[in-house]
């Protein structure tokens, strides 16, 4: 019987993969990869912003409450200030009202600074930080006698925990503690709407919100110069003002006045004016003249965002420098949240900025 034998054909055995093969697979990976990063990046920026918003939100509602309170306060010394401060000789009826609203206007807002201080520097002595600021506003001298606010104490609380952290050698408070301490005394209820997240102690002890980055979130009672509001009047708009990189530029164009700049507040007055401040803004039609008058002003409340720069000018020393003064208190004692450019921004380095005054940001 004849066997039939089956011939066997083995084929060569598969090579490796070439090169060019391994380059193509890994590249394939490393884009899945960066895609799938990008994607979580993106999602736990968008909660980052979600949950930071949430925590600016409550601190706006607080501090609305506060705002608002002052609005009964106001009511009492502004008629106190009718009753102290009548009509004088040959002044007419409308330039008495002129005078009294400005008196009582700077009555409110010297409280304002001493129970709502956006700075340390509204707190202590700039030319003897160890006492506290005892300096407030002295009545108008146009009549004899009258009233002036009494000094909250508030301010000597402030200022006691200032002195419990600065006398640390090297050792200056956070301006954000500030925030904290503020609704702390004036609303404490609204506290309890805050997690544990949002409230942190700082190296100094002291407590203060921040966003979801870690970062401090910050506030300025008044920001004149802050220009992405749709709460208040946009000056720097209205003038075609570009803020600049540079500092010292910011600060002397807002202390020039340029025409553009008068006219941008005349404006801002007119059409949303400060409830506080009835003045009429007819001075500001003559050339040269700087008296300014007052327009509708909100708080802002802020965060840096994810880059942790902030990019606003908050202070006097952001813009020139030198020792800390209280921003707000100018020529002869008088109290004017318009004086200085506070809001300004720095380039653009505050677009990413999370705030109070543009809730779809």
């Amino acid at each position: 019987m004849q066997r039939n034998h089956k011939q066997f054909r083995f084929s060569a055995p598969r090579q490796a993969f070439t090169l060019v093969e391994l380059l193509v697979v890994c590249a394939i990976i490393l884009l899945l990869v960066t895609l799938t990063l990008v994607a979580v990046n993106s999602v736990s920026h968008s909660a980052k912003v979600t949950k930071t918003r949430a925590t600016i939100q409550k601190l706006d509602t607080a501090m609305l409450q506060i705002f608002t309170s002052f609005e009964g306060k106001f009511n009492v010394i502004k008629s106190k200030v009718e009753q102290d401060y009548p009509g004088l000789s040959g002044e007419t009826p409308e330039d008495t009202k002129i005078r009294q609203q400005k008196i009582a206007a700077h009555f409110i807002r010297d409280l304002m600074r001493m129970e709502v201080p956006q700075s340390w520097a509204e707190v202590y002595n700039s030319r003897d930080p160890a006492i506290p600021v005892k300096e407030r506003l002295e009545p108008i001298k146009m009549t004899e006698g009258g009233f002036a606010v009494e000094e909250s104490p508030l301010l000597e609380y402030y200022w006691q925990e200032y002195r419990r952290v600065a006398q640390t050698p090297g050792r200056i408070p956070s301006r954000a503690a500030l925030l904290f301490l503020i609704i702390q005394n004036l609303n404490p209820e609204a506290l309890e709407a805050f997690h544990g997240s949002e409230v942190v102690q700082n190296d100094d002890g002291m407590l203060e919100f921040v966003d979801a980055w870690g970062n401090p979130i910050y506030f300025l009672r008044w920001a004149p110069a802050f220009p992405d509001s749709d709460l208040q009047q946009n000056v720097l708009k209205g003038a075609g003002y570009t803020p600049s990189s540079d500092g010292t530029v910011n600060n002397n164009w807002w202390r020039d006045r340029q025409p553009a700049l008068l006219s941008a507040m005349r404006a801002a007055s007119e059409d949303h004016p400060d409830p506080m401040d009835e003045r009429i803004p007819k001075l500001l039609d003559e050339p040269g003249n700087e008296e300014l008058v007052g327009w509708f002003l909100y708080p802002l409340i802020y965060s840096a965002g994810a880059d942790g720069v902030y990019g606003i000018a908050v202070d006097v020393t952001d813009v020139v420098g030198g020792s800390p003064v209280s921003p707000t208190v100018v020529g002869e004692g008088i109290l004017d949240p318009f004086k200085e450019p506070l809001g300004m921004p720095r380039g653009t380095e505050h677009l990413d900025n999370i705030h109070n005054h543009q809730w779809y940001r």
